[in-house]
């Protein structure tokens, strides 16, 4: 009976840990299309905290290892749940699940990966069941074809079961125990980091949300002065761990950032503005789950070829997408490959000695997430100026890319749109497969 619910438990942490990104983040932009404060600022607040969470967590004095930030990022998810269906009879309550959703997104799938590690390193049973996996998702991707009305209550309530579920998977390892020296001492400047980039992308989620151009002007300033925090970080910050990432490696989780954010949010953004918000489910969440799901099983089959196979697949997901009839599967292909190569990081970051051995994975979520969201900025850029070109305003900008039915205007700037953010990213993965190639060479 033990093994049955270590088991069951197993299994939504590890649904949870592949969705909690994807899922939430689908449920409050729908709970946000009607384009009101009280609705927006559920989304903003989870994305927000999503994505720089890391930040936080690394900035404030505190003694946490990641089987502690694990179980509290599953504490904090299904609050985030229970708030998230009470905010359907109060929507204030709404907020407050994006803010505690938010946390778990960014913590859980982190912590999540540190403990797999010490799993099989200790040969600790963590096995999960495929049947209970398909049935659950299958339940998931109903609740997304109901109403709003239905979808909002099934979710939460599903989402609030997986997590308290999920807490029976920590049973068997409660003798996690990690030396002061594998520990991490706090760094403010991960603090103010935080502070930055949470006004920065809360500024850019909100204002594209709610249709306001000023907000939208101070992110645009807030930018430039967050590339001179930067550089004053990289000027002064001479000891802090990621200086101690080789230079490619640095490179790689970057890019790898900025693949998950043009995957996730651009390639979603381009679904909707291309093809229109009804065919989003088909277009692009589902072959974007199913590479994640099946990208496990992929990487075990290439074996010592890892990084090559998944650089390929990456780039030719690329070079697909680039071919509008090829979209969906050009998003099979990248999610897929991606997550391999994600999967691949994630080892290399956990054999890095000269990290300290808890934090290694939380050092690559830091330089992934400050890819990701330095590339976020940078299409949005690209975005605006785009529409500048054809004599449009920031305002037109946000209509096109919010309205549900696509026209010829949305296609346009989608498919241009396109060239130049796909075109980036093969541009970094040529440059990294050339450096490599001459370093191989010089050997």
């Amino acid at each position: 009976m033990k093994q049955n619910i270590q088991l069951i438990g197993n299994t939504m942490l590890s649904i949870i840990s592949s969705t909690v990104i994807v899922l939430p983040f689908m449920i409050f932009l729908n709970w946000g299309s009607s384009h009101t404060v009280i609705a927006v600022l559920p989304f903003v607040i989870f994305y927000t905290f999503r994505t720089t969470g890391i930040f936080f967590i690394r900035g404030i004095k505190t003694e946490l290892n990641s089987y502690t930030l694990l179980k509290l990022a599953i504490y904090c998810g299904f609050l985030g749940s229970i708030f998230g269906l009470l905010g359907v009879v109060f929507p204030d309550l709404e907020l407050v699940s994006g803010l505690f959703l938010g946390l778990s997104a960014a913590w859980l799938p982190m912590a999540n990966n540190t403990i797999k590690h010490y799993r099989v390193e200790n040969d600790i049973v963590g096995s999960k069941n495929i049947g209970i996996t398909v049935l659950f998702l299958v339940l998931l991707g109903i609740v997304f074809m109901l109403s709003d009305k239905y979808s909002f209550v099934l979710f939460f309530s599903i989402y609030g079961l997986m997590y308290f579920l999920s807490l029976s998977a920590l049973v068997n390892i409660k003798n996690y125990e990690v030396k002061a020296h594998d520990l991490e001492g706090y760094s403010y400047k991960y603090l103010v980091l935080f502070f930055v980039l949470f006004v920065l992308v809360f500024l850019l989620r909100s204002s594209r949300l709610l249709l306001n151009t000023l907000q939208f002007d101070y992110f645009v300033y807030g930018m430039f002065f967050l590339v001179l925090c930067v550089l004053i970080l990289m000027a002064f910050s001479r000891n802090r761990p990621q200086r101690r990432v080789p230079g490619d490696l640095s490179y790689m989780t970057v890019l790898n950032g900025a693949l998950g954010n043009y995957l996730f949010l651009f390639s979603s953004l381009y679904a909707a503005g291309y093809y229109g918000h009804s065919q989003l489910i088909v277009k692009f969440y589902l072959p974007y789950v199913l590479g994640i799901m099946v990208a496990p099983k992929v990487g075990s089959l290439l074996k010592g070829k890892i990084k090559e196979f998944a650089l390929i697949g990456m780039t030719g997901g690329l070079i697909l997408l680039l071919f509008t009839p090829l979209f969906t599967i050009g998003i099979l292909i990248l999610s897929t490959f991606k997550s391999v190569f994600n999967g691949w990081l994630t080892d290399k970051y956990v054999s890095q000695n000269e990290l300290p051995r808890d934090k290694r994975i939380w050092v690559k979520y830091t330089i992934q997430s400050l890819g990701s969201i330095i590339h976020q900025f940078i299409l949005m850029i690209i975005g605006s100026l785009l529409v500048f070109e054809n004599h449009s305003s920031i305002k037109n900008f946000f209509v096109i890319t919010s309205q549900k039915i696509p026209t010829v205007e949305s296609r346009a700037l989608m498919t241009n749109w396109n060239g130049i953010a796909t075109g980036i990213l093969l541009i970094a993965l040529i440059i990294y497969g050339l450096g490599s190639t001459i370093r191989l060479k010089e050997k």
